[in-house]
């Protein structure tokens, strides 16, 4: 472990940091704070704001498929740093948005678009070409990037919004997304060289690079169950996390309390990443996918059945971070072992966007039934029977391929 570590670490490092700066870290686990000021401003109802997320997860699956093929033409170096940049310069546009939804959805567009590099594509290709024995620890390490945006953006953005507004806060935490990831991706994100095979870590040779091309990988029923399943799971959990404060508000907890629990929530989300890595390494991965979604599926029965104390909140958003965390851990992890790396961005792409359509279908769906019936209950319900179908196919898909095999 030393070995890969000590040649790969400063890649690795950056990676964390570039993910940490990237669209889903920001906008995934920030927007439930700025709904009721936004939407207040304007007059919007709750659905109105998450279409929002809802136009740019869609524009993402055009966007997160092309940007996985860049990554494989000219490198991740290349396109994550337009991808930050370009994530910042439309959080700048977004802080300036007039009252018109039509030009708060092109923003959250134009965030698909030009932030499409600093996606997890990026960052997992460099992973996977420095580290093969304890990969699955890298990637979680790199995912826990996400984790880290989720711990320390809420607590900002609330702080932000009190003491300037929510369009200062969109500006500050654009750049300061910006700040904090491109000078360490500038200096170290590189992908291994041809000679750091981490060799001496091997009981026999370093395998040949392998993997089909992402046409291939559709001809095979693994990458529809592997994508089905995500979706579902996506649709059924990660829906829950922006509108996890509302939720909360909803039942009378002050702005403050609400933001402390996303807050755990962000912890939950750096632990889960952690451990789904870690574990991920050791035990078949799908099994590992199993023991992290039952969690969060318990919690949304309880929820939808229960009255929803401090005790059971606070239960549920410890599940919800830990499952979050370990999902695109597993995601990356799964489709490294079951089509490889030769390939890895465009397959990865094509994958992630079954992510892409969930996370986008997600926030608006739970609002549109919060606006619908007044109440989450029965898409939390609902949610944990979908998450129970999900874990159903995961476990169908097989042992990994006999190329896969440490490589």
């Amino acid at each position: 472990m030393n070995r890969e570590f000590e040649r790969g670490w400063r890649p690795l490092a950056a990676s964390i940091l570039g993910n940490a700066g990237g669209i889903l870290a920001i906008t995934f686990y920030t927007q439930g704070l700025f709904a009721g000021p936004v939407s207040a401003a304007f007059g919007w109802s709750r659905s109105d704001f998450f279409l929002g997320f809802t136009i740019m997860q869609f524009c993402g699956l055009v966007t997160a498929p092309l940007a996985g093929s860049l990554v494989d033409r000219f490198g991740p170096r290349i396109v994550g740093i337009a991808g930050l940049v370009g994530h910042a310069t439309m959080y700048v546009v977004l802080a300036m948005t007039p009252g018109s939804l039509w030009a708060f959805y092109l923003c959250f567009a134009g965030l698909a678009v030009f932030a499409a590099g600093s996606l997890p594509i990026t960052w997992t290709t460099v992973v996977n070409s420095w580290f093969h024995v304890h990969r699955g620890l890298a990637i979680g390490l790199t995912m826990a990037g996400i984790g880290l945006a989720a711990l320390i953006g809420p607590p900002l953005v609330r702080f932000f919004i009190e003491a300037a507004g929510w369009r200062s806060a969109y500006a500050a935490i654009g750049l300061g997304a910006l700040a904090w990831s491109l000078p360490v991706v500038l200096l170290w994100l590189r992908l291994a060289p041809a000679d750091a095979s981490n060799a001496a870590e091997r009981s026999g040779p370093q395998p040949a690079l392998w993997g089909p091309t992402r046409a291939e990988a559709m001809r095979d029923r693994r990458f529809w169950v592997l994508g089905s399943a995500l979706f579902i799971i996506t649709l059924s959990v990660i829906g829950l996390i922006p509108n996890f404060v509302p939720l909360l508000l909803d039942l009378g907890w002050t702005p403050a309390a609400a933001a402390q629990a996303a807050t755990l929530l962000g912890l939950a989300v750096i632990v889960g990443r952690l451990l789904a890595g870690f574990l991920a390494d050791r035990i078949w991965a799908p099994a590992v996918a199993a023991l992290f979604f039952s969690g969060p599926a318990l919690a949304m029965a309880m929820m939808a059945s229960l009255p929803i104390t401090p005790a059971l909140a606070i239960a549920a958003a410890v599940l919800l971070g830990l499952a979050a965390g370990a999902e695109l851990d597993l995601l990356a992890y799964l489709s490294s072992r079951y089509f490889g790396t030769r390939h890895y961005g465009a397959v990865f792409g094509g994958i992630y966007a079954f992510f892409t359509a969930g996370s986008g279908l997600a926030p608006l769906l739970y609002a549109r039934v919060f606006d619908t019936l007044g109440s989450y209950r029965p898409m939390l319900a609902a949610a944990a029977i979908a998450i129970v179908i999900a874990v159903g196919l995961l476990l169908r898909l097989g042992p990994y391929p006999q190329g896969s095999q440490r490589g």
